[in-house]
């Protein structure tokens, strides 16, 4: 495949923010909008994923349409807001289901097959710089899988505030290097 090529490469943006219309929604809109047509975007607030349950791999939520849209992809850029120094809820609860994809003798295929995918991390908080550590689950996750650990992009925001000029310039970077591979 060359590098860029729109007809093949594809990028899930999964958005963990609890506010569609929040400063992380916009700069996913902002980046899929500079990604164009290779960009699919997973809005995981208007989704419907259970929590993790040993007892029980839930098949009747849209846990597996979101893997499914992942491994359609070469390229997956997770974007939160920071919430308490952590990821945000609903992105917590999609990164433990990833553990469906261990245990769930169905869904180890699609584990293993996500290995190669680039993974990327967007994050935007009040803060100067993202909380120490805040990229450990990505990475590690990243690893765990077999994917490749790319970079994060932080974004700092201040409440009321439009897109700040050095958010869209983070973006134009982020999509520029994935646009690169």
């Amino acid at each position: 495949m060359a590098a860029g090529d729109e007809r093949t490469r594809r990028i899930t943006l999964i958005s963990g923010s609890a506010r569609t219309d929040g400063h992380t929604g916009a700069l996913v809109a902002y980046l899929s909008g500079k990604l164009g047509a290779r960009a699919q975007h997973v809005d995981l607030s208007t989704l419907t994923v259970a929590p993790f349950d040993y007892a029980r791999h839930d098949d009747r939520d849209d846990f597996r349409s979101v893997v499914t849209m992942m491994l359609e992809s070469q390229d997956i850029v997770f974007a939160t807001p920071v919430y308490w120094y952590a990821m945000s809820a609903p992105l917590k609860a999609f990164f433990d289901r990833l553990t469906d994809l261990l245990l769930d003798p169905v869904d180890r295929t699609s584990g293993r097959a996500l290995a190669g995918r680039s993974v990327w991390l967007l994050a935007t908080g009040a803060d100067r710089s993202m909380p120490p550590g805040f990229e450990v689950p990505f990475k590690r996750t990243a690893r765990y899988f077999r994917m490749v650990w790319r970079q994060s992009f932080y974004v700092e925001w201040i409440n009321g505030a439009p897109l700040p000029p050095a958010g869209r310039a983070e973006m134009d970077k982020l999509a520029n290097l994935i646009i690169a591979l």
